[in-house]
């Protein structure tokens, strides 16, 4: 597959919220497993050497069954308290909207080859080419293909035309996207408050292969906050953007999740985002092969991410005062634009982690 055209320039996604509370809490996940909040007396990587809470820990599944959810399809929200692969967009080929069992070869396109295929993979259609989610043990994936979906743009995304040309209120754009998302929502009353201490480090590491990327594709580790009024701001790491040969750090507002968007290229730009020194960079070329991505977040730089915010949207984002955010879902933004040009992606993740160094 190729790995040329458009520009990654800003991403969309849809997410779902919970409730604010000033409090850590254990996280007993599904999917067969689960991670939960552990405390250790040393760690030393991306966050320092200290005391380590353990927010979110990908656990093992024993197969795809029950844990792919398609909000659209049944007018639900994504479930909360349990690791789940999220597809934002019904299946078109099915009455009800739901995958079907797939039995082709997706790991030509993912690099991941579960054990067996019809128990580990759902896809748009059983037929080669289909777009497709796979699960097993630690390991997720997915191959979408924007060949799957109407032409006809289908929702309103993100406006503002992004950092340093803002428009207020932010402007709205029909865009034509994709995305099936591994995603952990804490349940209301358990959200971690990472900034509550100074000295207090937020950190995240994972294991990615990006194979297949055509047109308009991206890969960013997202972390979503709110404030306590409610204000959402999705703090990414990028990972990979398609054909990217010069990444900066981009800011956007996104409607359907009504969300303050900022994005850092890991490795690249540090002034919102650490990399630890056995991680990978951000990059622009797909690859085959495990790589290791892992980064750190200090109070100082969440500081400054929201300053930044505040500049960028006058009178959207008022407060800037770290110990206030709350940590409500984690999910990994693997997604494809596809207007006017046709895309693909195609990755798969593993050991997904996400602690506290204090």
């Amino acid at each position: 597959m190729g790995n040329t055209s458009k520009v990654a320039t800003e991403r969309h996604f849809a997410v779902s919220h919970t409730g604010i509370v000033l409090a850590l809490a254990a996280l007993i996940a599904g999917c067969g497993g689960g991670g939960g909040a552990s405390t250790s007396s040393t760690s030393a990587g991306a966050g320092g050497t200290g005391t380590v809470t353990t927010l979110l820990e990908q656990p093992q599944a024993n197969s795809i069954t029950g844990n792919v959810v398609v909000p659209l399809a049944d007018n639900s929200k994504p479930p909360t308290g349990t690791f789940k692969l999220v597809l934002w967009q019904p299946d078109p080929f099915t009455t009800n909207g739901e995958l079907v069992p797939t039995a082709w070869n997706a790991s030509s396109q993912t690099g991941f080859a579960p054990s067996n295929p019809m128990s580990d993979q759902l896809g748009f259609q059983n037929k080669p080419g289909t777009s497709t989610a796979q699960m097993e043990g630690d390991t997720v994936g997915a191959y979408i293909n924007s060949h799957d979906l109407p032409s006809s743009p289908v929702g309103a995304g993100s406006g503002g035309g992004g950092c340093g040309h803002v428009a207020v209120p932010p402007v709205q754009k029909m865009i034509q996207k994709m995305m099936i998302t591994p995603q952990y929502i804490w349940s209301s009353g358990t959200e971690p408050v990472p900034f509550a201490s100074s000295t207090t480090v937020l950190s995240g590491s994972l294991d990615l292969q990006v194979p297949t990327a055509s047109g308009d594709a991206y890969v960013v580790a997202d972390l979503l906050f709110k404030d306590p009024n409610g204000v959402r701001v999705s703090y990414g790491v990028k990972l990979f953007g398609n054909g990217v040969t010069n990444p900066v750090v981009g800011c956007g507002y996104d409607a359907p999740s009504n969300s303050y968007t900022i994005d850092s290229p890991l490795g690249i730009d540090e002034r919102f985002v650490s990399k630890a020194a056995n991680s990978a960079s951000d990059t622009g070329v797909p690859w085959l092969g495990w790589q290791h991505f892992e980064w750190s977040i200090n109070q100082s730089q969440f500081t400054a991410a929201l300053q930044y915010l505040a500049t960028q949207f006058p009178g959207q984002i008022q407060v800037v005062d770290p110990t206030q955010y709350i940590l409500a879902e984690v999910h990994l933004n693997a997604e494809i634009n596809f207007q006017p040009s046709t895309a693909e992606l195609g990755w798969s993740m593993r050991g997904l982690k996400i602690w506290l160094v204090n």
